[in-house]
């Protein structure tokens, strides 16, 4: 999985997504202030559709979550990589 552009608009399920991953501010950004951006997160949106198509173990997606965080963002691996990546695959219903 690697980071893209964001989608010019969003399906439900790519919204759902959002909420999950803004939720889950790896980067830790949510808590700056108010006015910061809602999409911060929208480069993960394709990539984790995308994933979620081929109906990845939760352990997979999580190791391909870590894996974006790490090598796309450059940040060092989060916390709760498996908690999100179940969410995310609960959100597909």
């Amino acid at each position: 999985m690697q980071t893209s552009s964001p989608p010019r608009s969003l399906s439900p399920a790519a919204l759902r997504i959002r909420a999950v991953l803004w939720e889950w501010d790896p980067i830790g950004v949510r808590d700056i202030g108010d006015g910061w951006p809602a999409d911060e997160y929208d480069d993960l949106i394709v990539p984790i559709l995308e994933a979620l198509a081929s109906e990845p173990a939760p352990e997979e997606l999580a190791a391909d979550l870590r894996t974006v965080i790490e090598v796309d963002y450059g940040l060092p691996s989060p916390e709760g990589c498996h908690d999100v990546a179940v969410r995310l695959l609960r959100s597909r219903d």
